[in-house]
């Protein structure tokens, strides 16, 4: 008696990444931990009676109506009722891997070389990023829930494209024109955690560069990103302004999921302002050979 058994199912991913159901079940658990997270903060600070952002005695926001605290020699004292409410707006310099932009290295430019000897390789996006000017805009609210973490809400939005035209001299003895077009765009939000180990940064009012830096204070950021991403290309080739014998155009969204972990700076300016800086690394959920890579935020925190 012979028994048939079946051949266990083998699945196989590329790259060798890490299985994306996976990725996501994970990114989905860490989107549920956070606002469990903060619920519970908020239900344990309204039962035991003190606000959620009331910071040691030794603290540099104090709850409102509180008295002007006298700081050390050579600083003016520190004012009162410093909201822990701020605002952040930040430009962040980011290296995405975009390796799907690689087809058209390994494509495009040499099937119009074989036309024209002379073209020259085509910019697209990854040539800005190469060029360090890929730069996004960022807008967050936020408080401060102890002296050594804060909470916020981050969005933005970027887009742009980058176009290359060339006329050169075709195997066929006649003019050929080529004219290339890549437009990405991305529009995002996020929650967003800085943990100070060391205690946040006093906000008082600074007279020298050297006690500002001195009291500078660095903390470990942790972001959690939804970004609607999308893409267009157009692609035109011809002999003369005439006839394209191609005219090729494609476009494609996504939405991504990705969680960044930095380390980061915050540099006080005086009673309400900080410069916050930072570096790290995104990774990207889902098409992680595109959108994962390192990123460099400067920012400029403002206390209401």
């Amino acid at each position: 008696m012979t028994r048939n058994f079946r051949k266990p199912r083998v699945v196989s991913y590329k790259r060798n990444t890490f299985p994306p159901e996976r990725c996501i079940f994970l990114c989905r658990s860490a989107h549920i931990f956070i606002v469990k997270f903060v619920v519970v903060w908020c239900c344990v600070s309204a039962c035991y009676g003190f606000p959620v952002w009331a910071l040691d005695p030794n603290g540099t926001l104090t709850a409102a109506g509180t008295e002007t605290k006298v700081t050390e020699p050579g600083h003016a004292s520190e004012p009162a009722g410093i909201s822990p409410w701020f605002f952040l707006i930040s430009m962040v310099n980011v290296y995405p891997k975009l390796e799907s932009e690689n087809l058209i290295k390994q494509y495009y430019d040499p099937a119009m070389r074989l036309f024209a000897p002379g073209f020259e390789d085509v910019r697209t996006v990854a040539s800005l990023r190469d060029e360090h000017l890929l730069w996004t805009p960022s807008f967050s609210i936020g408080r401060v829930l102890s002296h050594h973490l804060a909470l916020y809400f981050q969005f933005g939005y970027s887009a742009g494209k980058v176009r290359t035209k060339a006329n050169d001299t075709s195997i066929f003895l006649l003019p050929f024109h080529t004219d290339f077009e890549i437009f990405r765009s991305a529009a995002y939000f996020g929650l967003c955690a800085d943990v100070f180990p060391w205690g946040m940064t006093e906000t008082k009012t600074y007279t020298n560069l050297r006690q500002r830096f001195k009291d500078s204070k660095p903390y470990l950021g942790f972001r959690l990103t939804e970004t609607h991403a999308g893409f267009k290309v157009k692609a035109k080739a011809g002999f003369g302004s005439i006839y394209n014998f191609l005219d090729f155009k494609l476009k494609d969204d996504w939405w991504v999921t990705s969680v960044n972990a930095n380390l980061g700076l915050d540099i006080p300016w005086n009673n309400r302002n900080v410069m916050s800086l930072n570096a790290g690394y995104n990774f990207a959920c889902t098409r992680g050979f595109d959108f994962s890579g390192p990123a460099i935020t400067i920012g400029w925190k403002r206390f209401f």
